[in-house]
């Protein structure tokens, strides 16, 4: 069925970005993990220790999402924004938390970076600014306010930051570089899928230029004058009954050679074919016959099935070489 290549190229978008998201959860998991042991190892702060641990033990439970995305697609962009304040005021926090000494605050740039990842540039450029205005506002906060309400750590108060300086940026360009890396397997997905559906766009006006050959081919050998043409046409545009009765006086063996590959064929999935066999498109069949374009596909399905049309053929290919 012509239609159901779009549907197929964007499941495999889906599986594929899925796959990238999944790929993002574990580097936020190893990096949170690798937090939480060096904290509690080089400084013995159990407590910070812990909340790093719950927050990596996060980012696996939005891995164990994967196939439910489905399910929960309404909720899923909330979750991303919330994913992004969450991550947002922990790097407010602990820059906060080390005595605005230890680098975190170079997080704020992954974050930046890590925006067009998860959400369109194009079509949610807004949500993208309000995000980087967030982040923004956060970053000049922790600059210029103290925040002595929020508590500081007494295990990082005495201790040298250079080495902890300089691993929280190397993580934040490890991480920037992630974020880059990302984004143009993201890009080259939907670049890819656009060039896809171009392909298959330029396939299917081919088809439609050959099942039009073929019919006109037929309508001649049957000695059809433009008049009968019309007519067939105007009683399957105007979904009148007279159409499926017309349909067998012009052309007299195509049910009978449909019957003889399935005979189980019920007379609204034989309508159907007399549809196919003039040409009608799944678009045009839904307007003549007053459906919807998801139930004539249900309906196209099933013919392919009974008459055991392979996947890779085109249906009303099939139909207008009987």
């Amino acid at each position: 069925m012509i239609s159901e290549e779009p549907d197929k190229l964007d499941n495999e978008y889906e599986r594929s970005y899925l796959n990238l998201i999944n790929k993002y959860l574990v580097f936020l998991f190893l990096l949170f993990l690798f937090y939480s042991v060096f904290i509690v190892i080089f400084f013995g702060d159990a407590l910070i220790s812990i909340f790093l641990t719950i927050i990596t033990l996060f980012w696996l439970f939005l891995m164990a999402m994967k196939g439910k995305t489905g399910r929960y697609r309404k909720m899923l962009r909330t979750s991303v924004i919330f994913v992004f304040v969450l991550l947002t005021f922990i790097v407010s926090f602990f820059h906060i938390y080390t005595f605005k000494n230890a680098g975190v605050e170079y997080f704020y740039f992954s974050l930046l970076f890590a925006t067009p990842f998860f959400f369109n540039y194009r079509e949610e450029s807004a949500l993208i600014l309000i995000i980087a205005f967030v982040i923004s506002l956060n970053f000049i906060a922790c600059l210029y306010i103290d925040f002595d309400f929020l508590p500081k750590s007494k295990f990082f108060e005495a201790r040298d930051f250079k080495t902890v300086k300089l691993l929280n940026i190397l993580f934040s360009v490890g991480s920037f570089l992630m974020d880059i890396s990302f984004i143009t397997q993201k890009d080259d997905l939907i670049y890819g899928l656009i060039e896809d559906t171009r392909i298959k766009n330029s396939t299917i006006v081919d088809l439609q230029k050959t099942n039009t050959g073929l019919l006109k081919q037929q309508m001649l050998i049957n000695h059809l004058t433009e008049e009968n043409i019309r007519e067939i046409y105007q009683l399957a545009e105007s979904n009148s009954p007279l159409f499926y009765d017309k349909f067998q006086v012009f052309f007299p063996h195509f049910i009978p050679e449909i019957l003889t590959i399935n005979p189980n064929l019920i007379h609204s999935e034989l309508h159907f074919c007399a549809l196919m066999k003039i040409d009608f498109d799944t678009k045009k069949i839904a307007q003549c016959t007053n459906s919807s374009i998801r139930a004539v596909e249900s309906k196209k399905y099933r013919i392919r099935k009974k008459l055991n049309i392979p996947s890779e053929m085109n249906i009303n290919s099939f139909i207008l070489k009987i």
